[in-house]
């Protein structure tokens, strides 16, 4: 069923009885107001002929109540949920206002009505009533109106935070997809791996790759700043990583100081409007002879678990990746030795373990010494992560990669 509409500031409602009396303000209310000519509908005109109630686009409505007592004020009542039902339908209408003329409802005010005039007190009071009703409505009319604007923008705004979440979801499963698959272990080692991004996409990438039958090339990098800008960084510098050369049909292993020199080379190259740069930290590990050469680009320090002993830093100089393009990067070998776990890290774990200004990852990190099993280790560095102060409102992304020797790989190397 459709319903029909009456606009105007005021509504003027009358019954039979009291039809000249709201025609006769109509003409009043038009004066005084400054040619705002009020709609004039009778009480029983308030539902159409198929029952759908006339929609009220009024912020005062005035009701000219018949005598009568008790029929009165049911006229009243059917007139207010009229009124109800029609503000509840109208987008434009803020909320009707019910001012009632009558001498018999004096002392029964219906309910909802703002203020009940005698006629007597209407000629003297009731324009000067109405003035400064519309004035209150008015301004709560356009606050409204504004409320409303600000919820479609605000709407709308939710709807395009929502849409980039998503591609941003998305944006972080394709990053998890290119991350490298878990190796089985060569010779007795294993590299396992804790990655925690700050947000959907992280900056840290990495890359484990065994190059031959027995070595095994490891690669972790840590782009500057957070998001989707770090992200594409982190991918540019995994693009740019080469691990091996073929010449013909010969394949050559490169160190870990050339495979940071290449890829520093190429992210200069491709700087154009602004300087981004990453810290790194790349080894060529022998799983074999358990030789390790290892180079950082102005990454973290390699950190050194073995049982029984304090942990410890191995450091190489070399500068970050992006910045100057003839870098040179220092090489230095380490020899692991059974039930050795090497931790590769991003700078997170600096933030994430830190008292006071001084970070403690370090410290953290020997606690785990004795833990053998790398898997457990590294399940344990996320148990203490979570319990740590901080831990819900991470600062930066956090990746580990966990070198360790298992004991019995000794025995195989020696025979």
């Amino acid at each position: 069923m459709g319903n029909s509409r009456a606009a105007a500031r005021i509504a003027l409602i009358s019954t039979e009885e009291t039809r000249g009396d709201a025609a006769a303000w109509r003409d009043t209310l038009e004066r005084a107001l400054g040619g705002q000519a009020p709609f004039h509908l009778s009480l029983n005109t308030l539902r159409t002929a198929d029952g759908a109630a006339v929609q009220i686009d009024a912020e005062v409505a005035v009701l000219f109540a018949p005598a009568g007592g008790d029929a009165a004020l049911a006229a009243v009542e059917t007139s207010l949920q009229s009124l109800e039902r029609s503000g509840g339908e109208s987008e434009q209408m803020t909320a009707t206002r019910l001012v009632v003329v009558s001498d018999e409802l004096a002392g029964h005010p219906p309910r909802g009505a703002s203020e009940i005039f005698t006629n007597a007190r209407a000629h003297e009071d009731l324009v000067a009533f109405l003035r400064g009703m519309l004035s209150c409505t008015s301004s709560l009319r356009e606050a409204r109106r504004e409320l409303s604007l600000l919820g479609r923008i605000v709407s709308s705004m939710r709807g395009e935070l929502e849409e980039r979440n998503e591609e941003l979801q998305l944006a972080a499963l394709v990053q998890r997809d290119f991350l490298p698959e878990p190796l089985p272990p060569l010779h007795g080692v294993r590299v396992t791996s804790l990655y925690r991004p700050l947000a959907q996409v992280s900056g840290d990438v990495f890359s484990i790759e065994q190059v031959d039958d027995d070595q095994l090339s490891i690669f972790l990098a840590d782009a500057v700043g957070h998001g989707i800008p770090a992200a594409l960084l982190g991918m540019a510098v995994c693009r740019s990583l080469e691990t091996t050369e073929r010449t013909g049909a010969a394949l050559r292993v490169l160190g870990p100081c050339e495979t940071l020199a290449r890829a520093n080379a190429r992210l200069v190259a491709q700087q154009r409007s602004t300087t981004r740069f990453a810290t790194a930290i790349a080894a060529l590990l022998d799983c074999r002879t358990r030789r390790m050469r290892l180079a950082i680009a102005g990454h973290p320090a390699a950190v050194l678990l073995r049982p029984g002993a304090a942990p410890r830093t191995i450091e190489v100089d070399g500068g970050l990746l992006g910045v100057f393009p003839d870098e040179y990067y220092n090489e230095v070998e380490v020899e692991l030795e059974p039930n050795d776990r090497l931790l590769f890290y991003s700078d997170g774990f600096e933030q994430a373990f830190n008292d006071g200004g001084q970070a403690r990852h370090i410290e953290e990190f020997g606690e785990l010494s004795g833990v053998l099993d790398p898997e457990e280790l590294v399940q344990r560095l996320g148990a203490r992560l979570d319990a740590h102060s901080g831990s819900l409102h991470q600062q930066d992304d956090l990746t580990l990669l966990c070198i360790s020797v298992e004991e019995s790989a000794a025995l195989r190397v020696a025979a």
